[in-house]
């Protein structure tokens, strides 16, 4: 389901879906407010990675 990154809670999955067929899945640690925006934080088998993203922006996420 899609889900404002201002919604997004620690817990959550993202599940990004790549050209070539495959889902890459990652967790949220954290998600911050940064002026009008938001940084989340992610956990994935690569490590931890953080994105800065519109508050009314979409992510492809579940609980």
């Amino acid at each position: 389901m899609m889900i404002k990154v201002s919604q997004l809670q620690p817990g959550f999955q993202i599940h990004e879906q790549k050209d070539n067929g495959e889902v890459d899945r990652y967790e949220v640690v954290e998600v911050a407010p940064v002026g009008r925006k938001f940084q989340v934080t992610f956990r994935s088998l690569l490590g931890v990675e953080s994105a800065v993203y519109p508050a009314d922006a979409y992510l492809n996420a579940s609980c």
